[in-house]
């Protein structure tokens, strides 16, 4: 091997390493069962504080985006209890977790 084959071949192979550290997602979703759970939780904190038996509106059936999971338990958090025990009222931020089958 020539010096500039070995130079492409270790930057190859740093590249790769570097790309699988970045591709490495699976620490972003959690699974659906516990991002399922974590949901069912929040609504089970807020329903025992406004007096409510409110299920959410949908499961989620892939992975759900840890970020968009927080979105939607720090609008269940803010949500005051008159409008939680409105009738189909869900937030908005809880509407789209859980919809991407990825």
């Amino acid at each position: 091997m020539n010096s500039n084959s070995l130079i492409r071949f270790l930057l190859i192979i740093v590249s790769c390493i570097a790309l699988q550290c970045i591709q490495n997602r699976d620490d972003l979703f959690y699974s659906a069962v516990e991002g399922n759970q974590k949901i069912f939780e929040n609504y089970a904190l807020k329903n025992s504080a406004c007096g409510s038996n409110k299920l959410p509106g949908s499961l989620a059936l892939g992975r759900v985006k840890i970020d968009d999971a927080k979105l939607c338990f720090r609008a269940i958090e803010l949500t005051s209890c008159p409008a939680w025990n409105t009738e189909g009222f869900i937030p908005d931020s809880c509407k789209v977790i859980g919809t991407s089958l990825r």
